[in-house]
């Protein structure tokens, strides 16, 4: 009986602990940025990525909530300022964005819930988020500052920022393990690409070629937009400007503004190509 007693005195200061951390509500910001976030998942469909950002970019979601999208779509417009500070500006995650399209009475219990069990987010690891934002700025020095302070390294990336620096001998060594990392996985895309490069700074331009047509990936019928080839695309106009076929490397940048109208690279690629051809 006593036993019973004791639970239930427990289960009782447990609700009136869970009761009042609910009235006092230090997070209820968060409840308010789920429905800013929620805007900007219907934005993000409708590629209005400046109305993406403006709900995505606010303090709670960049502080709280790990906002990889939000990183990755401020790069894809060349916003790197704005993509740096946003990094920056994340301290712990915390998430209660669970509990927001519940009704009040079910907040308590979602609230009462996770004081028993945090929500766990993943792990930010900001230096390689800095990495490669100076990375696609094309600061590689820079890049590589941040690179060396990433606790586990992504080999197929140091490929990359070894290729542009120009250090071949490290970027074979990497690509050896970026090679043994993905060998054995289906969707090899990212190997044949990180081949690519490699070449493509290597001025074995096809060779990069070959490899780029051996990492597109065909998209399943129900997706309107497939935006998986992308980076594939940028790759061949590169390469395509650098062997002095203009018109090539236009085909693919123009293929990429299809899909997605508010690529940076895309933009400025094509830029720099029409006025090479206004100038003749």
């Amino acid at each position: 009986m006593l036993k019973k007693v004791l639970i239930a005195l427990g289960l009782v200061i447990f609700a009136l602990i869970c009761f009042v951390f609910y009235l006092i509500n230090p997070f209820d910001a968060q409840y308010k940025t789920f429905d800013l976030e929620a805007k900007a998942q219907e934005a993000f469909k409708k590629d209005d990525m400046d109305a993406y950002v403006k709900y995505m970019n606010n303090p709670v979601t960049v502080k709280y909530h790990a906002p990889i999208g939000l990183y990755v779509t401020l790069i894809t417009l060349g916003r790197y300022d704005e993509a740096e500070k946003a990094v920056k500006s994340f301290v712990r995650f915390k998430d209660y964005t669970a509990c927001g399209p519940m009704t009040y009475p079910q907040r308590f219990m979602c609230r009462a819930l996770d004081i028993i069990a945090p929500v766990k987010g993943p792990h930010i690891d900001k230096n390689k988020w800095m990495s490669v934002i100076y990375f696609e700025k094309g600061d590689y020095e820079k890049a590589l500052e941040y690179n060396n302070k990433v606790k586990k390294q992504n080999v197929c990336y140091n490929v990359n920022l070894y290729s542009a620096l120009g250090d071949f001998s490290k970027a074979t060594k990497n690509l050896n393990d970026c090679e043994f990392e993905f060998l054995e996985r289906t969707n090899i895309a990212i190997l044949y690409r990180t081949r690519a490069y490699y070449n493509f700074k290597q001025k074995k331009y096809d060779k990069a070629l070959e490899y780029l047509n051996k990492s597109l990936i065909a998209p399943s019928e129900n997706v309107e937009k497939f935006r998986g080839n992308n980076e594939s695309y940028l790759l061949m106009a590169q390469v395509y400007t650098e062997m002095k076929q203009p018109e090539k490397a236009r085909e693919y940048y123009e293929r990429v503004l299809k899909i997605s109208p508010y690529n940076y690279k895309a933009k400025i690629g094509l830029d720099l190509l029409n006025n090479k051809s206004n100038k003749k």
